[in-house]
């Protein structure tokens, strides 16, 4: 940056944009404040918005294929909050994935480790994803009088959210299981797994007497594990 001394002032290199400025030293011409930071804030949003473009569809496809398992739930704005991810993980990496769903509770309100109490055993192999929890009297909290039974569901989805009816589910149930009581047996889930990017979700089901929980705090539902 030269500085030149005063009455010396040159020509402005772009008078709407620029302003002089004069030290002890001499004086120079600066862009104005916020000329650089707004071209750099604009590149930025015009980013976001075009990964939200992307992103939004590709949420409402992950959200249309997990909706047949949401009975009970109170999921809220789902779509938004995995759009939210989605966008995260675009911006970050340059790539659109099911993985940044990792950890993701389908219920911000009713997290499910409110209801599940016990530890969640997971194995993964090339060819198969394995769930094993331990069935006690304190495996699934009982937190009303009316509840009797619980059952577990395992959930995969996959494929490739970019494309429409791009994505797979499959699901496997578990036995139903009396409420504080231990079993001999851990409860056993397992899938075959795609060749292809996948997350898998389990939910947890709470019965009262013959019919299925009416609040939906009886009920959680989280990615347990994505494709390493």
């Amino acid at each position: 940056m030269a500085l030149h001394k005063k009455g010396k002032r040159p020509p402005s290199p772009d008078p709407g944009n620029y302003i002089w400025v004069m030290t002890k030293e001499g004086g120079f011409w600066r862009k104005k404040r916020g000329i650089v930071k707004k071209a750099k804030l604009n590149a930025a949003y015009n980013e976001s918005r075009k990964n939200t473009k992307i992103c939004s569809p590709a949420a409402s496809r992950i959200v249309r294929k997990l909706r047949p398992y949401m009975d009970g739930l109170q999921p809220g704005r789902i779509t938004v909050r995995i759009c939210g991810k989605l966008r995260m993980a675009l911006n970050e990496s340059g790539r659109l994935g099911l993985g940044c769903l990792e950890g993701f509770d389908l219920q911000p309100d009713h997290p499910i480790g409110n209801l599940l109490q016990a530890q969640v055993h997971i194995e993964q192999t090339p060819d198969e994803l394995i769930l094993q929890i331990p069935i006690t009297g304190y495996t699934v909290k009982k937190l009303n009088t009316l509840v009797t039974h619980y059952y577990f569901e395992l959930v995969l989805l996959y494929g490739d959210a970019r494309k429409e009816n791009g994505l797979r589910t499959e699901s496997e149930d578990s036995t139903v299981y009396e409420i504080e009581k231990s079993y001999k047996n851990n409860c056993r889930l397992s899938m075959v797994l795609p060749d292809q990017e996948w997350v898998a979700l389990l939910k947890v089901n709470c019965i009262e007497g013959n019919e299925p929980a009416a609040s939906p705090k009886l009920y959680g539902m989280k990615v347990v594990s994505v494709k390493l």
